[in-house]
């Protein structure tokens, strides 16, 4: 009896108190619990904009409170902002309405939420001083275990058009140098620049002409050298790229924007993009909405 308790060991892990019987078999593979003291999990949503499904992001953001993430991120696009003509809305009156259709849900959220603005989002005169009155600035940035988040305004191409400013790449360019020691730099801008740019010089190129980029172009210049991911949204369409270097730039599908729903086969659908960041980068998976049920089993979808 003596001896048996002698060779019990006691190991506590995460607060679980295990007892290992010398070197017998054990029900458990092995105690490598995934506690690594730098990873945490975020999770993002994208295009809620452009005839937006009724309770669809709404539905999404309880699913998150299932899930509970460290915080979450957006691609942008909350609104629908366009009027008759898909002209801009320039009364602010308007906007603000469109505005409350979200933000009383966001509200609730119990985890951070990191606004970005689309183009629905922030497109005229008008749109640009509710957001600034509502939110403050259309770029941002914040560090969380050693990760460098940069929220980028896509909008800032002149006359709310496509494209990064030179204020705003100056601005990236002074807060990278501020955080040279981020172990990863994730990125979070409404339209997939780096698809613009490619058209701009493919037609440029048919035209016998020079192209005028986007300035994204400046941006991945001076995250040269870095370890670095993207997110971005505005096609309704999902995608991945996998650029020099590695580095992944990913398109989001919809959270309840205008969609055929045609599946992951076609890149339409709904989905909440779940971020593990580990030692070695992010980690992607991505929940379907229609997959995520509460603890009744219920999708809590509107019909």
């Amino acid at each position: 009896m003596i001896s048996r308790i002698l060779n019990i060991a006691l190991f506590i892990v995460l607060g679980l108190s295990v007892l290992v019987h010398g070197a017998e078999p054990t029900p458990w593979t092995h105690l490598d619990f995934a506690d690594d003291a730098v990873e945490f999990q975020f999770a993002i949503v994208s295009d809620r904009a452009a005839n937006p499904r009724e309770g669809v992001f709404k539905a999404a953001l309880k699913k998150l409170e299932y899930l509970r993430p460290k915080f979450v991120m957006s691609v942008g696009d909350f609104i629908h902002g366009y009027g008759e003509g898909f002209k801009p809305l320039t009364d602010e009156g308007s906007v603000r309405d469109k505005r409350q259709e979200v933000d009383p849900a966001l509200a609730e959220l119990t985890v951070p939420f990191f606004r970005v603005a689309g183009n629905h989002d922030f497109n005229s005169d008008a749109s640009a001083k509710v957001w600034q009155d509502l939110y403050g600035p259309v770029y941002y940035s914040f560090q969380h275990k050693g990760v460098l988040f940069l929220c980028l305004n896509s909008q800032d191409g002149g006359n709310y058009k496509a494209g990064i400013g030179a204020e705003q790449i100056a601005w990236v360019k002074q807060t990278l140098a501020d955080h040279a020691d981020a172990r990863w730099v994730c990125l979070f801008f409404h339209q997939p620049l780096w698809l613009e740019d490619e058209k701009r010089l493919e037609q440029a190129n048919d035209q016998d002409g020079a192209a005028t980029l986007t300035g994204f172009d400046q941006v991945e210049k001076l995250l040269a050298g870095r370890k670095y991911t993207v997110f971005a949204g505005h096609h309704h369409r999902y995608g991945k790229w996998i650029k020099p270097g590695d580095n992944k730039y990913f398109r989001l599908a919809t959270t309840g924007g205008q969609s055929a729903l045609a599946g992951p086969e076609a890149g339409t659908f709904d989905h909440i993009m779940w971020v593990t960041m580990t030692k070695d980068g992010p980690v992607i998976a991505n929940l379907l909405l229609e997959g995520i049920l509460d603890e009744d089993a219920v999708q809590n979808l509107p019909n």
